[in-house]
C-alpha cells in the first residue's frame, strides 16, 4: 500500500513544507481506507533520526493512494 505524507520540517525559526510517497505494509484483510496510522509513525521517527540536531519533523496529513 502507498501512502502519501505531507509534512514540515522546523529549523533555526524557519520550516519548510515537504512530501513523500512510501510503501507500507498493510495486512491483507484490511479494506479501511485510512492509512496504518503505526506505520507512519514508525516512518517519521526514522525520518527524524536523520534530521540535524535542531530540526523537527511535524506530519501534516497522510492518505492512502
Amino acid at each position: 500500500m502507498k501512502t502519501f505524507i505531507s509534512y514540515v520540517v522546523q529549523y533555526n525559526g524557519d520550516h519548510s513544507h515537504n512530501s513523500e510517497v512510501i510503501d507500507i505494509k498493510s495486512p491483507p484483510y484490511s479494506y479501511s481506507a485510512d492509512p496504518v496510522v503505526s506505520e507512519v509513525l514508525k516512518w517519521a521517527e526514522k525520518k527524524q533520526t536523520s534530521l540535524g540536531k535542531d530540526e523537527k519533523l511535524i506530519v501534516l496529513n497522510m492518505f492512502k493512494i
